[in-house]
């Protein structure tokens, strides 16, 4: 709380997620985090945390205002972002300057989060930092951070590594390993279900031209 009367909300949102590796359920934690994600403007996190701290709580008042309040913001963005000029394409005119950074195998799990929130957006680019990354690193790169759009980042990079290049290993190692991942269960709850119908196909098609038993895996998606 210190941290976020401070309004050093990056660390507030780090201090969180080490209380969350050890205890992924403390809703005081989810909050708190959330509340720093909505001060940094990070609007789809902080929605995920408040989801999750209702999933615990369904009543909790404070989780509830917050979780109004962001869901306001994430309209006004999206409302924002419906009035870009457009160039004659019909896609949105490039930002000068925004031209991705090189790709080096992260360090930290900071290193990892800043390498993820630019590569995010391209499945090619995040395809290919995906086969950059050891997947043995993933639960310490992603801690207690895992949320339901990391999964959706990580099935739009899966279903490219898929459909251009057959990359059936990268499917399979990634799929793999992310139900070891701290808070799992809980991204893995608050995935639409039409996400979770993408990676049971990637599973499927897997299984078929690999000769893969992905049966088990296939329930740890549902």
């Amino acid at each position: 709380m210190a941290l976020l009367k401070l309004e050093r909300f990056t660390d507030a949102a780090h201090s969180c997620s080490q209380a969350l590796a050890i205890d992924s359920t403390s809703v005081k934690a989810l909050w708190r985090r959330g509340t720093a994600y909505y001060s940094l403007g990070q609007f789809a996190k902080a929605q995920h945390d408040f989801n999750c701290g209702l999933a615990l709580e369904p009543t909790n008042t404070a989780l509830l205002t917050e979780l109004e309040k962001t869901k306001k913001a994430l309209e006004s963005v999206a409302a924002s972002k419906a009035q870009l000029p457009r160039s004659g394409s019909g896609i949105a005119a490039p930002i000068a300057g925004s031209a991705p950074q090189p790709m080096s195998v992260p360090q930290s799990p900071q290193d990892f989060e800043r390498a993820w929130r630019e590569h995010a957006s391209v499945p090619a680019r995040l395809y290919e930092y995906l086969k950059m990354v050891p997947t043995v690193r993933l639960p310490s790169l992603f801690r207690a951070s895992l949320e339901s759009t990391h999964i959706v980042d990580i099935t739009n990079a899966l279903e490219h590594g898929y459909q251009t290049h057959k990359d059936f290993d990268l499917v399979f190692k990634v799929l793999s390993a992310l139900p070891s991942i701290d808070r799992f269960s809980l991204a893995i709850l608050f995935t639409d279900d039409k996400v979770k119908e993408r990676i049971h196909h990637l599973l499927k098609q897997l299984a078929t031209e690999k000769d893969v038993d992905a049966a088990l895996l296939t329930k740890e998606y549902r």
